[in-house]
């Protein structure tokens, strides 16, 4: 059967290859009024012979030179200076928006393209969801841990009721089956799996990329399920300080600083910094075990970026101190019952790592690149869980070598040579796990898109991998074949499906990956030695944006499933004081169905409800039964609304969990509660709330709340006054059958402050610009979207949510804007300097502001300061006056000192930005 599914991928590889696809770019030309602007030329600034004539609806399509790089698409008309607009390779049936004002040199241009918090690209072949800064922002997000609350895909959960520890849920299968990464480098997938989640504070977090089901292989394919990515703070985008505290009624506190600094056009630096403390021993449920436990973090992330015309080099240090403190405390017990030992539970973690990249682009195909991932990492962890001790190290090396290049219009191919190496020392009481695991890969990839029908924006896209693994473990060396097919076909530019399929392999790590069985009085059974995963995926996507009325919606359809060739089963039913280990004999498949609807409701008021339904089976001892701690059905239902005028934003959120099979017991259950006794979770329900404001001069606050209707899990702990069997009670001590919160209502509160950077030479002098402000260079950090520059060879150019990533060419600004310097260092004849109040809210906005007055014919710097509400421009005077940068600003939707914002620009601008 491995055999056929190989040959069936190899056919469409090879069919792919031979078609030979012109790539098209569609758009349409309007004017202020929404009025078509007919028989306007259009032509791409770096081929003039390329071009079109827009038709009496204003559209038009135009070959695009190339899928890699964006260009800029030069426009001309009679009534109008001409004006240009860059292009990006993921952008496509766009409404570009020319200011009417006839005065030739006044004109405009804007691109309309409006674009949700979380948002699904409709380019991508891959099935990728992408969660920006505005959407996380919308709950308290201290880690990534806490960044799915009003997500359908991913679901979190804490793995028992001591440790803290939390899982994630992705396709129906445990997290360790989706590939997690920090800016497309696998990270916290070994030893930093058990606390990994909190590992990644959330400001640190520039985007969340989820990719469901079997996707790239350039980064690995240890996704059986799927690749969540985290983009982090860029220092060339980011504010010269931002600074965020938490706390919550309980005592824990939170306090994070970010620091960027840019010495010059091409080096910045930055410091993100993160403490948590919690030191309030809770035991609310009276089982004499703390419910929450005790921690200390520090946390510290230092980068340096060096951008050059030909070479991108950055490099990143990390350290990570975390300890936890649970377990019995002698206050929670009267004298008389004070028992003569504590079941105490300790962890003690040290992580370092370097990390970062190096890419050239100094070819003579300007769309050749070349990059280099590196990372060296040493993670040790030292716990105890009354008399069982876990000591764990490990040491990794990690490259991954990218090259990547054209092969025709829409085609690209990208292959590459990728190495890991981990050296563990690991053991618990009973069983020792030392080995050394080396894993050499060798892949290729295939990229093509092609247009079949321009005027409604049909086409399809495909994406083909082909990877050879050698992995080293302690089964022996094996070669592993792996191949994935991602394809898309867009009926139109609203209505897509997508299919996907392939294979991929995970080395199991026994000992990390079921950290929650440690707080329990089970002793671990290897009956054989782990061989490795392997698995094969496929899936469906439909994907349906509509207009309803006047307001915008989407509908999506999920399906998935996941059949195992080779799992590492952990069967805690054959016995209540055992987890035995063994690898699959039989069946073992996830199949899980996720709809979602978003809908503006009215304006401001947003709508997303989902729905997901699991049918996670596996083979215990010959027997086929469902995965314990697998919700069959989960739901979702968020709501936000905002009021953009007076900065208040409202969110709710409701998750229903459905049941869940829970580990067989044996003896008598007479004693426990009936969902112990009849091994089955009840359905519940969890409400989360939180309300911000902004106040204005770069701060915020907000106030939240969790488990708002104070659900807890019953009796959580089995044998919680025994903990060390000594008085042979017929349940053992088990911490680990958790299905809900352990603890009821959490109320929080908290504030955001962002200080912009100034310009060197600045004129305003203690005036503070926005963070993406020039800093000698007028045009670096300009953002596309919440997605873009990530590791992209043209950063600041958002090519989605899956593209250009672990490209060289990362902050290399090509285009007409690449030359220019400080608008300080400009010495122009004509040289002029205006300052508007404005209302700019966030980064995005100062990407549409800059981006937008920048493209005006003498306009040589622009830019937006979040502290101060005003917009900075540099310009010649002789080429336009401030009355016409005032419209023009206004133009863009917001507003310019007396001049109100234009209404329709501001109500295509994100949801984020519509606070004025």
């Amino acid at each position: 059967m491995q055999f056929y599914k190989y040959i069936l991928l190899l056919v469409g590889l090879a069919w792919s290859q031979l078609a030979y696809s012109q790539s098209y770019f569609l758009g349409q030309l309007v004017n202020g009024q929404g009025e078509a602007i007919i028989s306007a030329t259009v032509h791409w600034q770096d081929s003039a012979s390329i071009g079109a004539v827009t038709d009496f609806e204003g559209k038009f399509r135009i070959l695009r030179l190339d899928t890699v790089q964006p260009h800029t698409l030069e426009i001309r008309h009679l009534s109008y200076e001409p004006v240009s607009v860059e292009i990006l390779p993921s952008e496509q049936d766009l409404i570009l928006t020319v200011g009417d004002d006839l005065l030739l040199e006044q004109a405009t241009v804007e691109v309309t393209a409006k674009q949700g918090d979380a948002f699904a690209s409709t380019i991508n072949p891959i099935n990728v969801e992408t969660l920006g800064q505005c959407e996380l922002r919308r709950a308290a997000c201290c880690s990534l841990a806490e960044s799915f609350e009003n997500n359908g895909t991913v679901n979190v959960s804490f793995t028992d009721a001591v440790t803290g520890a939390r899982d994630i849920e992705m396709l129906g299968l445990r997290g360790i089956y989706s590939q997690l990464m920090i800016e497309n480098r696998p990270n916290f997938n070994r030893l930093g799996l058990a606390y990994g989640l909190e590992y990644i504070p959330g400001t640190f977090v520039e985007s969340i990329q989820i990719s469901k089901g079997a996707s790239t292989v350039r980064n690995g394919v240890e996704g059986l399920t799927g690749q969540i990515n985290t983009e982090l703070i860029k220092p060339h985008n980011a504010p010269k300080l931002y600074l965020n505290g938490f706390i919550n009624h309980l005592g824990r506190s939170e306090l994070n600083l970010n620091l960027a600094h840019k010495f010059n056009e091409q080096t910045a630096t930055g410091l993100l910094l993160h403490g948590n403390y919690f030191n309030q021993a809770l035991d609310h449920n009276g089982d004499n075990f703390m419910d929450i436990p005790l921690k200390r973090q520090l946390n510290a992330l230092w980068r340096l970026n060096h951008r050059t015309k030909n070479l991108h080099a950055e490099i990143n240090a990390q350290a990570i101190l975390d300890q936890r403190e649970g377990g019995q405390v002698a206050s929670f017990f009267s004298a008389a019952d004070l028992p003569q030992r504590l079941y105490q539970i300790d962890s003690d973690i040290e992580r370092y790592e370097v990390f970062g990249k190096l890419g050239f682009i100094g070819f003579d195909n300007p769309l050749q690149s070349l990059a280099l991932i590196y990372s060296l990492s040493q993670h040790n962890q030292s716990s105890s869980f009354g008399d069982r001790l876990y000591e764990g190290k490990q040491n990794t090396a990690y490259l991954n070598l990218l090259f990547q290049t054209p092969l025709g219009k829409g085609q690209e191919l990208m292959a590459g040579f990728n190495y890991r190496l981990d050296d563990f020392q690991e053991q618990v009481n009973e069983l020792n796990m030392d080995r050394r695991e080396q894993q050499s890969s060798l892949f290729a990839e295939y990229n093509w898109q092609q247009e079949l029908n321009l005027e409604t924006g049909r086409g399809f896209g495909l994406i083909a991998g082909l990877r050879l693994d050698q992995v080293q473990t302690l089964n022996g060396m094996e070669y592993l074949p792996t191949g994935r097919l991602n394809f898309k076909y867009n009926f139109n530019q609203d209505f897509i499906i997508r299919a996907s399929g392939g294979r991929g392999i995970r080395l199991p790590n026994l000992l990390i990956e079921n950290f929650r069985y440690l707080p329990t009085a089970r002793t671990f059974v290897l009956n054989e030695t782990p061989a490795v995963e392997k698995a094969w995926n496929y899936g469906l996507n439909i994907t349906r944006n509509y207009i309803l009325g006047e307001r915008a919606g989407s509908l999506s359809l999920d399906i998935y499933r996941t059949d195992f060739e080779q799992q590492l089963v952990a069967d805690i039913d054959h016995s209540s004081s055992q987890v035995q280990f063994y690898n699959l004999k039989g069946r073992s498949f996830a199949n899980s169905i996720l709809l979602s609807w978003t809908q503006d409701i009215i304006e401001n008021l947003e709508l997303r409800l989902a729905y997901k339904y699991n049918d996670v089976r596996a083979t215990y001892h010959g027997n086929l039964d469902w995965m314990p701690f697998s919700p069959r059905h989960r739901g979702l239902m968020a709501l936000q609304y905002q009021l953009p005028k007076s900065g208040w934003q409202f969110n709710l959120n409701t998750q229903l969990v459905g049941p869940q099979r829970l580990p067989t017991l044996y003896g008598d259950l007479s004693d426990l509660p009936a969902y112990r006794q009849e091994a089955r979770s009840p359905t519940f329900a969890l409400v989360n709330a939180q309300v911000s404001k902004k106040l204005g001069k770069g701060w915020e606050v907000y106030l939240g709340g969790e488990n708002l209707t104070n659900y807890r899990q019953e009796q959580p702990i089995l044998g919680a006054q025994d903990p060390f069997g000594q008085s042979l009670q017929p349940q053992l001590f088990d911490a680990s059958a958790v299905y809900a919160p352990v603890f009821g209502t959490m109320v929080y509160a908290g504030f955001r402050y962002t200080l912009g950077q100034k310009t060197k030479a600045d004129p305003h002098a203690g005036h503070n610009h926005g963070p993406n402000e020039g800093h000698d260079d007028p045009h670096a950090g300009h953002n596309h979207g919440p997605n873009e520059g990530h590791d992209d060879p043209h950063a600041g150019h958002n090519h989605g949510p899956n593209e250009g990533h672990d490209d060289p060419h990362a902050g290399h600004n090509h285009g007409p804007n690449e030359a220019h310097k400080t608008a300080s260092e400009h010495h122009h004849e004509n040289g002029a300097e205006l300052l508007i109040k404005s209302d700019p809210q966030c980064s995005m906005c100062q990407t549409t502001i800059s981006q937008g007055l920048e493209k005006i014919e003498g306009v040589y710097h622009a830019s937006a300061n979040l502290s101060s509400k005003t917009v900075e421009i540099h310009y010649d005077e002789e080429k336009t006056n401030p009355a016409a940068l005032r419209k023009a600003l206004s133009k863009l939707g917001y507003p310019a000192d007396d001049l109100p914002a234009d209404p329709k620009a501001h109500d295509q601008l994100p949801a984020c930005c519509q606070q004025h």
